[in-house]
């Protein structure tokens, strides 16, 4: 995974452990659970089909009171995501943003089919097939 040095930056005024090195890829994020996601634009550079850029998204995990362990997963590019659950949504700056269940709730689960595709959801539509917080 690529980022640039603002990026990085903009990560780490928040999260002290971050370490690009440290980020797992897809694969390995499947039926993780995860804490937050951290959102980002790509910009106009490289746009997506649809005609809007790119969002990268990374899924945080971590054991409460165990903050130095955490294990960072690529979830991908998107144009677009949903979210069918309550989330807070902050700003970690300039197109950078944290997005993480409502008033603590349950943490996201990673779809264990999870692909990278154009959408990315949270929560899914239909909890009889997913569990509500899903990743897909």
């Amino acid at each position: 995974m690529e980022l640039t040095k603002n990026e990085i930056k903009s990560i780490q005024a928040f999260d002290d452990y971050f370490d690009i090195n440290k980020i797992h890829n897809t694969q390995e994020a499947r039926g993780q659970k995860i804490q937050d996601i951290i959102v980002f634009s790509l910009g106009r550079k490289s746009m997506h089909d649809s005609g809007f850029p790119f969002l990268r998204m990374i899924g945080r995990q971590w054991a409460p009171g165990a903050k130095p362990d955490i294990k960072y997963f690529d979830l991908g590019w998107h144009d677009h995501f949903l979210c069918n659950v309550k989330v807070n949504i902050d700003s970690y700056g300039k197109n950078l943003f944290r997005v993480m269940p409502w008033m603590g709730g349950k943490p996201f689960q990673v779809s264990p089919h999870f692909v990278s595709c154009s959408t990315f959801e949270i929560g899914c539509m239909f909890p009889d097939i997913q569990p509500e917080n899903t990743l897909s």
